[in-house]
């Protein structure tokens, strides 16, 4: 992901990479090399390193905090991969000492900017739908090649590294707040060779169901334990009283009362580049985050609560609001 933000900084006119950092020397000097940037080892170095403005947090999650507000610290306004944090408690550091210091906090949900996503928004906006909505996502994979996407202590798993995107979502397509949030998971990367070095297994497999404000749902079924070589397995799907659609290749199939339509969709911009449009946009003053550190907070609230109801066994109730 830090080669992603990094080609799409550098494909602006406007900016370019000036520092990168990683503790593995063959990837800080290969970035470096590829982007045209100076190569540090250190976090601080990086973002001490002079003309910086901007820094992308692109590090396994449980040093989120610790960097942005680094960055904050000293006048750097903050693009961070999601999720935003491992704790609220670090999230809200986070967000305290962006606003202390006057900085933009940005949280990098990608997803937001997808074009399937976006006319999702749009025909919920036009009452197309009709009623209530249900909004089913599955991602099923292989145990993952980043060990550190296992471990609790690091990533949290994908009920915190992947699916607060489908969180963020329904809150992007209702424009309304998660209100109660009900979970089972189990752990299936146990014994996996890949795994062998995890001593810290974060739940790897779950279904969670999220009731909004407005009574629409949201349910996911998320695996990132299976055996290796396992193919995967993805799909969405999207219903009301009168709608339902779903992705088909680049459309989206939509099934009305009384015909079937096949909606085009553009080829949109990658995700970084969209969040970084939308970032640099608020720096100038021209409009405000469209995905804020908040926005981060209140996803993260949510894995959390899909956490504590997996290991209660009762449903969640949440009140949480983005400001």
């Amino acid at each position: 992901m830090g080669r992603n933000h990094a080609a799409a900084w550098n494909a602006r006119e406007d900016a370019e990479v000036v520092s990168v950092a990683d503790p593995l020397e063959d990837r800080r000097t290969k970035l470096a090399e590829s982007s045209g940037a100076v190569a540090y080892a250190s976090n601080r170095d990086a973002i001490l390193h002079d003309g910086v403005n901007v820094v992308s947090v692109c590090t396994p999650v449980c040093f989120h905090s610790e960097v942005a507000c680094l960055a904050a610290e000293h006048g750097r306004h903050i693009l961070c991969e999601k999720p935003l944090a491992l704790t609220l408690e670090q999230a809200n550091a986070m967000i305290s000492v962006a606003a202390e210091h006057g900085v933009q906090l940005a949280t990098s949900f990608q997803y937001r900017g997808f074009p399937r996503n976006v006319k999702y928004r749009e025909l919920f906006a036009e009452g197309a739908f009709g009623g209530p909505i249900f909004l089913r996502f599955s991602d099923i994979r292989e145990v993952r090649p980043k060990i550190a996407m296992h471990k609790q202590s690091m990533n949290g798993g994908p009920l915190i590294d992947m699916v607060g995107h489908y969180f963020d979502l329904m809150r992007f397509i209702t424009g309304e707040e998660p209100v109660r949030v009900y979970a089972q998971g189990h752990v299936y990367g146990r014994g996996k060779p890949r795994l062998a070095e995890v001593d810290d297994f974060a739940i790897d497999a779950a279904a969670v169901e999220v009731t909004m404000a407005g009574g629409h749902v949201l349910s996911v079924l998320v695996n990132w334990g299976m055996p290796e070589g396992y193919g995967g397995f993805g799909d969405e799907f999207l219903m009301g009283p009168k709608l339902s659609v779903r992705p088909v290749e680049n459309k989206l199939e939509a099934l009305y009362e009384d015909r079937k339509e096949y909606i085009e969709l553009g080829a949109g911009l990658p995700g970084p580049t969209v969040r970084i449009n939308d970032l640099v946009s608020a720096i100038r003053g021209e409009s405000p985050l469209e995905v804020s550190g908040d926005d981060g907070r209140t996803a993260l609230s949510v894995s959390l609560a899909a956490l504590e109801s997996i290991k209660t066994g009762k449903a969640v109730f949440l009140t949480v609001s983005c400001q």
